[in-house]
């Protein structure tokens, strides 16, 4: 494996800085978005794009057996017990034997995972924190890569490479085809002391619009920008929902964090990104600090002008679906697939007729068409292994194992004949235990141990399927039939920071950050001054230290190119 240079890293998450929040709907984890599929290679950088694995592209490998699915998969000649510190997004902690499919991976690999975090501490952080202040540090550790990184080159966890080497066929066969992932988990010594987490499918949301409303007013799904003006305009001045009350609501998001963009796909809709990316000159940019920006806020405004935008889109929160698709006031929404389409079940019943579609980026104001959001690829989680562990051999098989079939599948389905079942085809279906529980499927998963992001291993989104209905599964198929996603300004893939330029960003980005929000909301309300107003608001980001952060993430993201 290639080494990274000598400089003194830590690794971080490009797009951390702004992250999409409420996008994974019951999920532990508010920072990562699900996704379902991955767009065409060709259609992104290579750093961009979704990871390349002896896997199919959107769901696990059929099993033929019983035996094939429970095949023993040994560790270690003997069985072992290794202590571990799993405590992931707050609220998912290992204790013993309180997970079913890890104890079901003991019975299939000899390895039986001892949990030590407490259930009482409620911030993982912190819970990671304290177990390496106590400097009794189990031999498996789950953690943020930044700190897994700082804390290794310190002498807490081991190397891996050598490690992966030998006993991790399959997570260095998914290394091999994708240098960003090995460079992106790559430390500044040279070393990889995580196995991470690996999102394969890198589509996430979509946008959705009325059928019905559409159908009432003689309407098509737009295409274009300037159609969707149109039918937008349509939809809050013609009374779609028949009340006779002009009280529709044309563009809404439930996009709440205090660093979020509510208007993000708005932008989008005029040629914006407001996430770090790669601009049309392969270059580094972030959407609001680009001329084009100037265009863009103008025609967010005169929509928002015009009421085709929700009027209370900055403070309605993460529970605008549920406050407005019930009272039948929602028209078009950019949002998470699953959840989204998960809406038509739910609704009809009270709203007749009550129909969500999914349809295609209407082409840009510059005529192209492009997906603005998508997963990212690696999202920090993962593990370590501990310089105190005994088993580092068996322990890094047992990693391993979760980047199998048989292991993704676990992680995924659940228990064989409990939780999961074979189709005629050899398909996973879960069983009615989980469709019929009170929580999501991925929530339902994840307290059997499953799906946890700390347990580093490549996601399987097939499961998503049964929280879709039948639109929803179109509307993947349709945007990845189109290759939309990261087609047009990719986000930055994870990216590596010398310790003095993570200073930088963390010092001087922040208050650029709320400057531009406070800005952008100004001129959404308001754009009456746009054109005058933009040039100090342009000097004012560069005074602010703008053009340092871009340059540090230039350099980062070169460094990343070089060292793949």
């Amino acid at each position: 494996m290639k080494k990274a240079n000598t400089l003194r890293v830590l690794s971080l998450l490009a797009a951390a800085s702004l992250s999409l929040c409420a996008c994974n709907s019951g999920s532990p984890s508010a920072s990562s978005a699900p996704a379902s599929s991955a767009p065409a290679a060709s259609s992104a950088p290579a750093s961009s794009a979704a990871p390349e694995s002896s896997a199919p592209a959107s769901s696990s490998q059929a099993a033929g057996s019983l035996d094939e699915i429970e095949a023993p998969y040994p560790c270690s000649e003997e069985p072992i017990t290794l202590t571990a510190h799993i405590h992931w997004g707050n609220t998912q902690v290992l204790q013993d034997g309180n997970w079913s499919i890890i104890n079901k991976a003991a019975e299939i690999t000899g390895v039986t995972l001892k949990g030590t975090a407490s259930p009482m501490e409620t911030d993982s952080t912190q819970a990671f924190n304290l177990m390496i202040a106590s400097k009794d540090i189990p031999d498996m550790v789950g953690g943020n890569r930044n700190l897994i990184n700082q804390y290794g080159m310190e002498g807490a966890f081991m190397p891996l490479n050598d490690l992966i080497e030998q006993y991790a066929p399959d997570f260095k066969a998914v290394l091999d085809a994708n240098p960003d992932i090995l460079g992106a988990i790559t430390a500044a010594d040279g070393n990889i002391y995580q196995v991470p987490f690996v999102y394969e499918d890198l589509l996430s949301e979509a946008w959705f619009i009325r059928q019905d409303w559409l159908d009432k007013l003689n309407l098509e799904v737009p295409k274009t920008v300037d159609e969707f003006h149109d039918v937008l305009t349509a939809f809050v001045n013609e009374d779609p929902n028949g009340n006779g009350q002009k009280d529709e609501v044309g563009i809404f998001t439930r996009l709440s964090g205090a660093t979020d963009n509510k208007v993000l796909s708005v932008l989008a809709l005029f040629g914006v990104s407001d996430y770090w990316h790669l601009g049309k000159d392969g270059k580094v940019a972030i959407g609001l600090y680009t001329p084009q920006y100037q265009e863009a806020i103008k025609g967010v405004s005169q929509w928002y002008a015009e009421g085709l935008i929700d009027k209370e889109i900055f403070t309605r929160g993460g529970q605008s679906r549920d406050m407005l698709f019930p009272e039948n006031n929602g028209g078009a929404i950019h949002d998470w697939i699953p959840s989204t389409s998960g809406y038509n079940p739910k609704i009809s019943p009270t709203v007749p007729g009550f129909k969500l579609v999914g349809m295609l980026p209407p082409t840009d104001s510059n005529g192209d068409q492009w997906e603005v959001a998508s997963r990212d690829k690696l999202d920090g989680a993962g593990w370590a292994i501990s310089v105190n562990n005994p088993n580092p051999e068996a322990s890094m098989k047992y990693m391993n194992f979760w980047w199998t079939e048989e292991g993704r599948r676990l992680s995924t389905y659940g228990v064989y004949d409990d939780d999961y079942t074979l189709d005629a085809n050899g398909e996973p279906v879960y069983t009615d235990k989980v469709l019929k529980a009170a929580d999501p499927i991925n929530v339902f998963i994840r307290n059997e141990g499953g799906m946890i992001n700390d347990i580093g291993y490549l996601h399987d989104a097939s499961y998503e399927n049964f929280m879709m209905d039948e639109e929803g599964q179109k509307t993947g198929a349709l945007y990845n039939e189109a290759g939309v996603v990261n087609k047009l300004n990719p986000k930055l893939p994870a990216l590596s920071f010398t310790e003095a330029e993570l200073d930088l960003v963390n010092s001087k980005y922040p208050p650029i950050r709320t400057h531009m929000l406070e800005q952008l909301q100004k001129w959404t309300f308001d754009g009456s001054n746009i054109d005058a107003e933009f040039p100090a608001y342009m000097d004012t980001l560069k005074s602010m230290g703008i053009e340092d952060v871009v340059a540090t993430y230039q350099a980062a993201y070169d460094r990343l190119i070089a060292n793949q």
